[in-house]
């Protein structure tokens, strides 16, 4: 077992082979696929996301609980992953099986496959939300973020410095009228459980996970006080002889509280 901290969005993880085969969770291949996370809180109960693909490309995120279930479509350009949809879902696995369209993501690239822009839009509102990155000399890339409404000038909500290093961010700067904020990660060296997914590390920018690395530990500082252990929790995880994750155990103060199952192709 390892002990390491991680973020709270770590239980929002976004992916079936177009093989038939079903491989457990000890599966020895260096070449997995996530197929699916197994969850269970104790204050929220359990959750099952499946990932289904086109190869080694992603189709579809399902993630499923007690109350609900949710679809997110994806759609490539390419070896880039240029849209997701995501869906609410009612009367799933039935003949009248429906969805409803929640909100929409939209990424662009530079010539490079570099992420330069992502944007949400809502199908109720003619409001989206726009973040621009601009990749500095070295090693660090500028964001903005905007919200756009038709008729009116663009209404700045937020600008950052991301800072790289080794390919992962390793710090985030936010600054916001009220509410500004600085997150340092950490990565270890195993195996991400999105690594043989194509396309998934260029939204490096807009999902921090691990691009090579599963994501470790988030020190969050807000007005020079350091907040890691409000904002993360101590994790202690199982891997695989090729150093993918298997289990990992969230938990505060010695008590778990949420629990992880990693299954792959």
């Amino acid at each position: 077992m390892k002990k390491i901290f991680y973020l709270m969005t770590f239980s929002l993880l976004f992916l079936v082979s177009c093989s038939s085969d079903e491989s457990s969770s000890e599966s020895a291949s260096s070449d997995l696929l996530l197929k699916q996370i197994i969850e269970g809180d104790v204050l929220f109960g359990g959750t099952v996301t499946n990932y289904t693909y086109n190869g080694n490309k992603l189709v579809e995120i399902r993630r499923t609980n007690d109350s609900d279930v949710n679809s997110h479509i994806y759609t490539y350009t390419g070896d880039v992953i240029t849209k997701i949809e995501k869906f609410e879902v009612y009367n799933a696995g039935t003949v009248d099986e429906q969805t409803g369209l929640i909100s929409t993501d939209e990424f662009q690239y530079n010539a490079n496959n570099q992420l330069v822009q992502f944007k949400t839009t809502t199908p109720d509102s003619d409001v989206e939300r726009v973040t621009t990155y601009v990749y500095n000399s070295g090693n660090t890339i500028s964001l903005s973020q905007y919200e756009n409404s038709p008729g009116n000038a663009p209404e700045l909500l937020k600008t950052g410095t991301i800072t790289l290093q080794n390919g992962e961010i390793a710090q985030l700067q936010i600054v916001k009228e009220f509410d500004s904020y600085t997150d340092n990660y950490t990565y270890d060296t195993k195996n991400s459980i999105f690594k043989n997914v194509v396309g998934y590390d260029k939204l490096l920018l807009t999902h921090i996970i691990g691009k090579q690395g599963s994501l470790t530990f988030v020190d969050t500082i807000v007005g020079g006080v350091s907040n890691n252990f409000v904002n993360g929790g101590e994790f202690e995880y199982t891997y695989n002889s090729d150093n993918y994750p298997l289990t990992a155990e969230q938990s505060w103060f010695g008590s778990v509280l949420h629990s992880f199952e990693f299954v792959y192709y």
